[in-house]
């Protein structure tokens, strides 16, 4: 591969990332000043009890996770 078929990839990938990060930046500001952050759970606080289909689509509620002990969440966010 010659050195500016890499440098045009590069420059892609990072103009590519530049507009990722906008468009991230902007949907964070747009949930922000619709007042979302203020009924967000905080750090230690408790979920309610929901429930959802896991990754072979059996329905399990976060009280069938959490019987055996505590568990974490994780969120993730994209652009899929």
């Amino acid at each position: 591969m010659e050195l500016q078929d890499k440098l045009d990839g590069f420059r892609a990938n990072f103009e590519a990332d530049i507009h990722r990060n906008t468009v991230l930046d902007n949907e964070a500001n747009r949930v922000k000043s619709a007042g979302f952050e203020e009924h967000a759970l905080k750090a230690g606080q408790r979920a309610p009890n929901f429930e959802l289909r896991d990754f072979a689509g059996k329905q399990v509620s976060l009280a069938q996770l959490s019987a055996d002990g505590p568990l974490a969440l994780i969120f993730y966010r994209g652009l899929w």
